[in-house]
Parts: structure tokens; sequence; C-alpha cells
């Protein structure tokens, strides 16, 4: 089997950006991306059928990365681009997995870079599981890439800048926002924002912009405020919000019910981090980056030797963050390889390094403003399904932690939470919560579901039908 020098999984920002700089260095890369283009989530380009007319209606975030797409594209000799590529498991023997094209296919590899991403935080409340009931993400990505509405009369639920991106976007496509609720608190240290913002205007004058554009269009922003549930019979018809306090609960005699055909929930992001769990990369607990996350070195170097991990799928922290750090792996990875030397290496790094300590800043600061609250994770009732897969309820879960069990990975076995199709994507992240604020919760903490080969569904026949890469 062929060795590849640099192998990237993941086509966003931080990916994209590694792929950049080592290819210019002369480093041999492999990118493999789950996608049909690159660009991630934030930097999603069309379908092929699609044509943009009007860039600026899509936000300045697609035109952003317009230029580092380019980049890319004018490197496609230099870097190998296998797109629709799934990466279903990474093993001991510096070897990789993924299907693509009807077959599964392994890839060897000296270095790795994993730059899988995240996604939406789920947050499971009576009702949640109604059809009508979308994540911020999913959303947006309808109404950005398909320009397609998600509902007629639509409720904004969440914390942090993309519940206002989201909204500046459902409404340049004509839809009707009934309210945002933000739950977050803007407001307990005005001191400390300045300071975050400082440095980055470009921050504050788009948020100035899709707020004007907000207000203008008449839609209230609920500060302190939190949706409760969800009802209808088979569809969403209304929803139930309140007032809340700082630690999320709500307030007494704050209830009212609002109508609505949709709910869009946007409580921020959780890393995925599967790959890299696989890899046993050593992961510490950061709540406001997003839950586990790869421990690393300032090269983005993980605990295993040769193994990098940027972006989303490392520590939330949005796609200038992810870039940046692209930028210090390719560079170090390149260095390891001999293609550049440690002084050039280093000077770039600390420009690098720069960019990335003004952009941490003002993470540092909406990570406080917008960390969840106890009472998000209070929301849910008995009856309330936390495992779709395998229809676990709360009442389960209560069940097992009454009985001891301190260790996600044992309430796994128990009650077979996580073990359905999704690996414990929509279960997983909202049980680690649960677990922490439970009376007897382990003072190192309760842990991750720990995930098994395939980490995505792969159909029986593509995996019989392997083969190596050569």
């Amino acid at each position: 089997m062929k060795e590849s020098e640099f192998a990237i999984i993941g086509g966003g920002p931080g990916g994209i950006a590694a792929a950049i700089v080592a290819a210019k260095a002369g480093v041999k890369v492999t990118l493999l991306d789950e996608n049909e283009r690159p660009g991630g989530q934030i930097y999603r380009q069309f379908e092929k059928g699609y044509k943009v007319t009007d860039s600026k209606v899509l936000g300045r975030d697609y035109e952003k990365g317009l230029e580092l797409l380019r980049q890319f594209s004018s490197l496609s000799d230099k870097i190998r681009y296998l797109n629709n590529a799934t990466v279903w498991g990474i093993f001991k023997s510096r070897t990789l997995a993924f299907a693509r094209k009807g077959t599964s296919s392994s890839l060897s590899f000296k270095n790795l870079l994993v730059a899988t991403g995240a996604y939406d935080r789920p947050v499971p409340l009576p009702g949640w599981t109604l059809p009508g009931v979308f994540t911020a993400g999913g959303a947006q990505r309808l109404v950005k890439t398909e320009r397609v509405l998600p509902g007629e009369n639509i409720l904004l639920a969440g914390t942090g800048p993309l519940q206002l991106v989201l909204a500046h976007q459902i409404l340049n496509a004509g839809g009707k926002i009934e309210a945002i609720l933000e739950s977050g608190n803007i407001s307990k240290n005005w001191l400390r924002i300045l300071m975050g913002i400082w440095g980055n205007w470009d921050y504050l004058k788009e948020g100035w912009r899709y707020l004007r554009h907000i207000q203008k269009a008449g839609v209230p922003l609920l500060r302190n405020h939190i949706i409760l549930e969800v009802h209808g019979d088979g569809q969403v018809e209304e929803a139930v919000i309140a007032k809340v306090d700082k630690s999320w609960r709500p307030k007494p005699d704050t209830e009212r019910t609002v109508k609505v055909d949709t709910v869009c929930l946007g409580y921020g992001l959780v890393s995925s981090t599967e790959l890299a769990l696989l890899a046993e990369c050593e992961h510490k607990y950061e709540l406001c980056l997003g839950g586990y996350i790869p421990v690393r070195s300032e090269s983005m170097e993980t605990t295993v030797p040769g193994i990098y991990a940027v972006g989303d799928g490392a520590g939330v922290a949005g796609s200038k963050v992810a870039i940046e750090e692209g930028r210090i792996a390719g560079v170090s990875i390149a260095r390891s390889l001999g293609y550049i030397s440690d002084a050039d290496a280093s000077t770039r790094i600390r420009i690098f390094q720069k960019h990335l300590n003004k952009f941490n800043r003002l993470r540092r600061v909406l990570d406080e403003m917008s960390v969840p609250g106890q009472g998000l994770y209070e929301l849910a009732k008995d009856d309330t399904v936390l495992c779709r897969c395998e229809e676990i309820t709360l009442k389960e879960i209560k069940k097992a932690l009454a009985d001891g069990t301190i260790q996600a990975k044992d309430l796994k076995r128990m009650t077979r939470i996580g073990m359905g199709a999704c690996e414990g994507r929509m279960c997983g992240p909202a049980l680690i919560e649960i677990m922490r604020y439970q009376p007897n919760a382990s003072p190192e903490g309760p842990g991750y579901l720990l995930p098994r080969p395939s980490i995505k569904p792969i159909a029986l026949g593509v995996i019989a039908a392997s083969k190596q890469e050569e």
C-alpha cells in the first residue's frame, strides 16, 4: 500500500488552509472530503446546475470563502482531492478507511490532519422530535444552498451569533420570523466585551449589519428567553417560551405560547471528535469549546505523534480560527517532513499565531455569554426521547443513574443509548451534560460514548467491495 505523506480529513476552512500551505511547501497532500465540493458548512458551494448571480445575498462568509477556494483550486496538480469520501475508521496501523463510489478503500498515512468540524448541539425537550423542528445548521443549509425556507412562520431559539446570521438569511429569502429567543446574557460584562471586540472590527460591523436588518424587519429579539416545549399533531403548531434566570431556568409566571409551524434550535455547536477518538488521541472536557476535544500542542499535534487536529472539530471557535490553525498545522507538517527549515517555519507560525490570538480573544468573550446553563438540560421530561435511534427516554436513563452508573460508556452498555446509526451524535452531548449535573457525578466527569467503526452508516456491500488505495 502506498503511504500518503499528508492526509487530511475534511474540506472545510481548516483542512483547506492546511492543504494550501503544505502543498505550496512541496508536501504531497491527499484531502478526503465527504462533500461534493470543498468549502465545508461555512463556505459551502452550490451543487452543479446552480448559478450565483449576486454573491452579496449569500453573506460575507460566502464571499470570503471564494478566495480560499480559488487558492485551493489553483493547487489541484499538487493536492489529490477525493470528494464524496466518507472516512469511517482509523486504525492503529496508521491506516484510514473510507467509502467512495460504492466501494471502501484504505489509505496509509505518514501524517494525518483531522478537520472534521462540528454540528449543532442537540437539546432534548418535549416535542423536539416533531416534524418542523430543525437545528440552526440544518435550516441554514436549506436556506443558503437549497434556497428553500424551512417553514412559513418560524421561531428561532438558542444563543450566539449564528442566530443573527440565520435570521438574516431567512429574511433575505422572504421568510417570516415570529421571534428570536436569546438565552445568553450579553450585558453582564461590557468591559470584557469591548476588550474582545477590540481589533476584531469586521465581526462588530457584520453583527451590527445583521442586527439592523432584523430590527428593520420588525422581528422581536427576546433576550434571556428560552423555548420550553413544542406542541403539534404530527407537525409543529405552537411553542411554549419563557424568561430565564442566569442558570437558564424558566422564571415563574413568564410562560406563554406562540403559534408557529417551524422551530430552529441553535444552542451552539459540539465538536465532531469520533475519528480523533478512534485514533486514540487524548481528549479533555471544555464545555465552551464543544465538549470533549483533542489535547493539542502549539503546533496542533495531538497526543498521538503525526496526528493533528484543527478547526471546530478540535474546539468550536469559528472559521477564522480554523484557517489559522490549519495554516499552523500545514507549516508544522512541512517542517517535520523537511520541506521547510525550522527558522522559516517559526517565522510563519508566529504570524499565524498572532492572528489566532486576536480571534480567540473575541471567541472567549462570546463563549462566556453563550455557554449553556444547567437549566437547558432540565427541559426534558421523563417521557422525552433522548436517544432517537434506540428510542430511549429520560426515565430509562434516570433509572440507570439511580442504580449508581456514573460513566457514559457503562450507561451505553446498560441501556443501548448511543448504539444506533448516529453513533451517539444526537444523544451523546446531552447525555454527558445530564450526567455532569447528577448528585453522584464522578469528579473526573462522565467520559464519552466510545465510537466504533464504522462511525457513519456504511452498507455491508460497500465494505465487501473494499480495495487498497494505490
